[in-house]
C-alpha cells in the first residue's frame, strides 16, 4: 500500500492508524512541536487557491485523511484504510494514547460555542482526558500574541484546533515557532458543527465538495 498520495500537487500521508500511532509516540517525546491535521476535501480546495494553506499542508509532520472520498479520488482501494477513515479511528486511538500517557490538552477555536461543544464532546466520550484550558478567537481583543501566551501559560502537551481553514493554517504558519506544546492537532471543521445539525451538515458538505474535488482532480490530471 502506498504510504504517500499525490493529490492536486500535495503529497499526503496514507499510513494505517497503527503506523501513524508510532509517529505520535515519538512526537509526544519531542522537545519541538510536531504538527498533525485532519485533511478534508474543503481543505484541499483551499490549498488550490491559497499558497499558505498549500505549503502548510505539505509541511505537516502527519497528514490524516479525514474523508473516504479523498482516498477514492486518489485511487486507494484498501478496505482497511476506508474503514479507519470512515470511523475516524485515528482520533479515537490518539485520545486513548493521550489519556494513557496522562498528557494535557488545550482547545482552540474561532467561536466560543464551538469550543464549548468540543469540550462537552471530549468530556462525554473521553472523560479521563485532562483539558487544561480553552480559547475562542472571538474573545481576542488584541493581537494574536495574547492567544499564544494564553496557551503557553498552561503548557499543554497537545493543542486541539477547530479553527476553520484557511484561518487554521495561517495561524499555524505564523505562530508555530511560538507555541510550546508537543503536538498541534488541527481538527478543522470536523468537530465544530452544532450536534443537532452535525450529520446533515457533513452529508451536504461531502456531496458538495466531492463534486468539486472530482472536477479539480480531472483538471489537474489533464494539466499534467
Amino acid at each position: 500500500m502506498l504510504k504517500k498520495l499525490d493529490i492536486l500537487g500535495l503529497e499526503l500521508d496514507n499510513y494505517t492508524v497503527r503506523e501513524a500511532m508510532l509517529n505520535v509516540e515519538i512526537y509526544l517525546n519531542h522537545n519541538e512541536m510536531n504538527t498533525i491535521e485532519t485533511i478534508s476535501m474543503s481543505m484541499l480546495e483551499q490549498a488550490g487557491r491559497d499558497e499558505v494553506v498549500h505549503n502548510c499542508l505539505q509541511e505537516l509532520d502527519l497528514a490524516v485523511i479525514g474523508e473516504k472520498e479523498i482516498l477514492t479520488a486518489a485511487g486507494v482501494n484498501s478496505m482497511q484504510r476506508m474503514k479507519e477513515t470512515g470511523e475516524n479511528e485515528f482520533f479515537h486511538e490518539f485520545m486513548k494514547r493521550i489519556i494513557r500517557n496522562k498528557k494535557t490538552v488545550y482547545l482552540l477555536g474561532e467561536k466560543k460555542a464551538d469550543v464549548e461543544h468540543l469540550y462537552a464532546f471530549l468530556q462525554d466520550e473521553y472523560e479521563k482526558a485532562k483539558i487544561v484550558g480553552q480559547y475562542a478567537m472571538e474573545d481576542c481583543l488584541g493581537d494574536l500574541d495574547a492567544v499564544v501566551n494564553a496557551i503557553n501559560v498552561e503548557t499543554p502537551d497537545v493543542v486541539f484546533s477547530i479553527l476553520p481553514s484557511p484561518y487554521q493554517e495561517h495561524f499555524l504558519v505564523d505562530n508555530r515557532g511560538k507555541l510550546s506544546a508537543k503536538i498541534w492537532y488541527g481538527l478543522g471543521e470536523h468537530y465544530a458543527a452544532d450536534e443537532k445539525w452535525r450529520s446533515l451538515f457533513r452529508w451536504l458538505r461531502r456531496l458538495i465538495h466531492r463534486k468539486k474535488l472530482t472536477n479539480r482532480l480531472n483538471e489537474y490530471n489533464n494539466e499534467k
